[in-house]
């Protein structure tokens, strides 16, 4: 009777802990669901077969795209998103086998995405997405990405506003001295032509 009763008590033990454990294993799983949820960052995970693990609403927004549907396929099963997903997949596997300097982690690059036009005709704005993915436990990937098009469009805008600065400068040098050149033949030639002549010095 003592080693039954001892045997309840280490069962009812065991039954807590387990509670315990699951409680805090579901208040993780909800904590990490909202951080997730509140990421203006685009979040996916992949299972260790390559298929949709979790989506997050950022990835649904920045693709607009309803990822959420393609829970348990493959990302280039998703419309408009084969050959990003071809190019996402060789990243992952390339880091893999061998990871650049830096890269131990995890691994980052940049894609530029050209979505197909919509039914209705209207065609879609390409967008350049910074990407990171890494490995998981038990053969998962992670993949983090986020907008980066306006930050690369402002770049571009940039570096021509400093072409045109140094070309207005470059056209602007040689201008100068053609222009004092031009004043000081008007000076010197002003009161010694006439006619047709005087006329075409001063439009020159």
């Amino acid at each position: 009777t003592r080693s039954f009763a001892e045997m309840t008590t280490q069962l009812s033990d065991a039954r807590e802990l387990v509670h315990r454990s699951v409680v805090q294993v579901e208040g993780a799983r909800a904590n990490l669901q909202t951080i997730l949820d509140n990421l203006t960052a685009g979040v996916i995970v992949f299972d260790r077969n390559g298929a949709i693990d979790t989506v997050n609403p950022g990835a649904t927004r920045i693709l607009k795209l309803p990822l959420s549907a393609y829970k348990g396929r493959r990302l280039d099963e998703v419309a408009g998103l084969g050959g990003f997903a071809q190019l996402v997949w060789q990243r992952f596997e390339l880091h893999a086998e061998s990871p650049e300097a830096g890269e131990r982690d995890h691994w980052q690059d940049s894609f530029d995405l050209q979505f197909a036009a919509t039914p209705d005709g209207r065609e879609r704005d390409s967008i350049t997405l910074l990407v990171r993915g890494a490995a998981m436990p038990q053969g998962a990937r992670l993949m983090v990405f986020d907008d980066i098009t306006e930050l690369v469009s402002a770049q571009r805008v940039e570096a021509w506003s400093e072409v045109a600065r140094r070309l207005a400068h470059e056209i602007k040098n040689p201008l100068t001295p053609i222009q004092l050149s031009a004043e000081r033949l008007q000076q010197k030639l002003g009161g010694k032509l006439a006619g047709a002549d005087q006329g075409m010095l001063e439009r020159s």
